[in-house]
């Protein structure tokens, strides 16, 4: 209308101080609040709500296969190596009782038997065979039903000598039965239902009753695994070509004298370089 005063905007200097002052406040805001819920400088009143749910997602057989692992490291007889590990309910039953090194007993040969596992999943060396069907042994990934590779321990990279290092940390050689034209994997998960019941009531098991329970994991499986010779021969049962082997590569497998080793020699003797 004739007369009134014209609005005068703003500067765009103040919408800028403006703007910085609600970044100001709202940091200030969080810090008090984290301050008074869960900083340990201050009251943290949400923190024992937090340790109570985290209480109860705790997994029991996470907790004993961590305490194994840590055991089997003071031990001092392998190199450990972080690599990434599968989730809990992805893994084997075999990892409820037993770590990543579950070779301890025998001091001379337990560090090789050990390295397998960089290769084998348990039941490649101790399955026992269903009567009336075949085994066959082929690349395992639980997160792809058919892996194409190239796979850790198939092939040596030409400059270096050394095994030619890969993306996929998880696939290992695994053993399937057959029958006719159906496989059926070997392999027992964590998410299965047994295995699931299980961890919810082992600990209020008698070492009697988990050792009857542990007999359903057990089925198919020897303790006693594999002899060397049945895989390091030319008579392996493992077929090293359709399993992606290289030749020299499978020679090398083949030609692996691992028996000799074991069998005649007590002791080894490292030659002291700095006397």
């Amino acid at each position: 209308m004739p007369g009134e005063p014209k609005r005068l905007e703003h500067p765009k200097s103040v919408y800028l101080i403006g703007f910085i002052f609600k970044i100001i406040t709202l940091t200030v805001m969080i810090a008090v609040i984290y301050q008074i819920t869960f900083s340990p400088h201050g009251p943290a009143v949400l923190v024992p709500i937090q340790k109570k749910i985290a209480e109860g997602q705790k997994s029991a057989i996470l907790d004993e296969v961590k305490k194994h692992e840590e055991y089997e490291k003071h031990r001092h007889f392998h190199n450990i190596v972080e690599y990434p590990q599968l989730p809990e309910n992805m893994r084997p039953v075999c990892y409820i009782c037993h770590s990543n090194y579950p070779h301890s007993k025998n001091k001379k040969v337990r560090a090789l038997l050990n390295m397998h596992t960089q290769f084998f999943v348990c039941e490649t060396c101790h399955i026992e065979p269903k009567k009336g069907m075949d085994v066959i042994y082929k690349w395992y990934n639980p997160y792809d039903p058919n892996p194409k590779g190239p796979f850790f321990g198939t092939s040596y990279d030409p400059e270096t000598g050394n095994l030619i290092e890969v993306s996929d940390y998880f696939s290992k050689i695994a053993p399937y039965f057959v029958k006719g034209d159906k496989y059926e994997s070997a392999i027992q998960i964590q998410d299965s239902a047994l295995a699931q019941d299980y961890a919810k009531v082992k600990d209020q098991l008698t070492p009697e009753q988990r050792d009857n329970v542990k007999k359903k994991f057990h089925i198919n499986i020897k303790p006693k695994g594999h002899e060397c010779k049945v895989c390091h021969s030319k008579k392996s049962i493992l077929e090293f070509k359709k399993l992606g082997f290289t030749p020299n590569r499978t020679v090398d497998i083949q030609q692996l004298n691992i028996t000799g080793l074991v069998t005649k020699y007590e002791k080894f003797y490292i030659p002291n370089l700095f006397k």
